[in-house]
């Protein structure tokens, strides 16, 4: 069987390498220049930057850990790292294990009180769909929902946690069915945030090393059924036949060429969503209070477009040049992003409201990630489902907004995949 896979980010990459697996013959063509999409490491005066995630999380037999060893990939795991979340203009302290947030002033008595009633709240089915404001809520109370949800939710998927949807986030449910939260975390063990040698970009790297076909600079233009429920792919003067056309594409690109081919697929995922951000690295004098440092996540309110900052050079070393410390801001989102930060001073300014001590930047540089992260909103599982039923024998649809929008949630959603 033969399949063109368009798109040659790692959803792409790893649905190849799948296939090649299973002695299919795989051609990928990407549109970009080089392969990886939003995943990117990129070089910078002695060390180098994430334009995507800046690790994965890892754990031993998983997805992720069978694909990184069947590929030779080797990654550091940095360790926990302090992390904090910026609330009441200060930042706290977020524990590393849920028992310790029993002791945190992250959340209130009450809030605390509630949250260990979790194990006894009833498994509620898959459907209708949730709210993810509201399963937390649901199952763990209303004060986690509303005094710790919103800067993790925000740091990860750079939108409110209550316009969105339980889907958003595909391991709560996951756990939920083990009977309770606390009970899913606790089959399932801790993963690791790790980092591969290189930066993450590697991973795109190493996937289209080990494809036979791979064609950068090749951008889709047209489907045409054929019979049999074959395929004819034209762009950039090619054309090609497969028995399998996949589209391993942002929801809105697949959208645009499914239009006279698959008009309900179409239709659904031009209704997806999706969240435009702004990066800005800077290098700064090492501070010791964020030696050993994840980052931090504000809360929304308090935030005002600021979401928060990591450490890169904590989680990976080689990312700045010795004697210096390396953080990444994250600005606007489905927030949007006030006048005060366009540009670096307003960045510098946020900065230092939370890090006093923070000295001036020795570099610094901004990208724009434009529409790079999925937003499923509430019915974005209507939304998919629609779009996966609308598709003709021979088309497929796989995207971070199907299976969830972490490297993690790929890899597992990939592993199922047929």
């Amino acid at each position: 069987m033969s399949t063109l896979i368009l798109g040659g980010g790692v959803t792409g990459l790893a649905a190849a390498w799948h296939l090649q697996q299973r002695g299919e013959t795989v051609e990928v063509w990407e549109a970009g220049a080089s392969v990886g999409g939003w995943m990117k490491t990129l070089p910078w005066e002695g060390g180098h930057f994430e334009t995507g995630p800046q690790g994965v999380l890892w754990q031993k037999g998983t997805a992720v850990d069978r694909l990184f060893s069947a590929i030779d990939l080797p990654f550091r795991a940095p360790g926990t790292g302090a992390r904090w979340v910026g609330k009441g203009g200060r930042l706290i302290p977020v524990p590393a294990s849920p028992p310790a947030l029993l002791l945190s002033p992250l959340l209130s008595l009450g809030a605390k009180l509630r949250m260990m009633g979790e194990p006894f709240i009833p498994v509620r089915g898959a459907e209708p769909e949730e709210g993810l404001s509201a399963f937390i809520a649901r199952r763990l109370g209303k004060g986690v929902a509303t005094e710790l949800l919103p800067a993790m939710v925000a740091g990860v998927l750079a939108a409110p946690a209550d316009i969105l949807s339980v889907d958003a986030i595909p391991k709560l449910r996951h756990w939920e069915a083990s009977g309770s939260l606390v009970n899913g975390i606790r089959k399932g063990g801790v993963s690791h945030m790790v980092v591969p040698t290189g930066g993450m970009g590697q991973l795109p790297i190493r996937l289209a090393a080990r494809l036979a076909t791979v064609r950068p600079g090749l951008r889709a233009e047209g489907l045409e059924p054929l019979p049999g429920s074959r395929w004819r792919v034209r762009g950039g003067g090619e054309v090609r036949e497969a028995d399998r056309v996949v589209l391993a594409l942002p929801a809105y690109e697949a959208a645009a060429l499914l239009g006279t081919v698959a008009p309900q697929s179409a239709g659904a995922l031009g209704a997806i969503p999706y969240t435009s951000v702004d990066l800005w690295h800077s290098r700064h004098t090492p501070l010791p209070a964020l030696k050993d440092s994840f980052g931090f996540l504000i809360h929304p309110p308090e935030g005002r477009g600021y979401l928060g900052s990591l450490v890169p050079s904590w989680m990976d070393p080689q990312s700045a040049p010795e004697g210096l410390m390396q953080l990444r801001s994250f600005i606007g989102g489905a927030f949007g992003k006030p006048a005060d930060l366009e540009a670096w001073e307003g960045i510098f300014a946020r900065l230092r409201s939370w890090i006093p001590t923070l000295g001036e930047a020795v570099a610094f540089r901004h990208e724009r990630a434009e529409r790079a992260i999925p937003r499923p909103e509430l019915g974005h599982r209507a939304r998919v489902k629609a779009a996966l039923e609308g598709l003709p024998p021979g088309l497929d649809w796989l995207s971070n907004a199907r299976f969830g929008p972490g490297v993690r949630d790929i890899l597992e959603g990939l592993e199922g995949w047929r």
